[in-house]
């Protein structure tokens, strides 16, 4: 059981990779629709967008930098 906790522990990464992604790209967007909207609604739309694509980037960087698989030589 213990040889499989290193794939388990990539395969979390990878999630919590792709999982940032999203959340940047919908981040991007709803900068970019707010931007594109005028008034205080485009205004709502930019800042909901940073803070989305912030977090995005925060789980992008968990993802990439959180476990380190080892190969153990017998």
């Amino acid at each position: 059981m213990k040889d499989n906790d290193g794939i388990l522990a990539l395969l979390q990464d990878i999630k919590e990779m792709l999982f940032g992604l999203a959340l940047l790209l919908a981040g991007i967007v709803l900068c970019l629709v707010g931007a594109a909207v005028n008034g205080g609604l485009g205004i709502l739309l930019v800042v909901v967008g940073f803070i989305v694509a912030v977090a995005g980037i925060s789980y992008v960087h968990h993802g990439y930098t959180h476990h380190e698989v080892v190969e153990k030589q017998d």
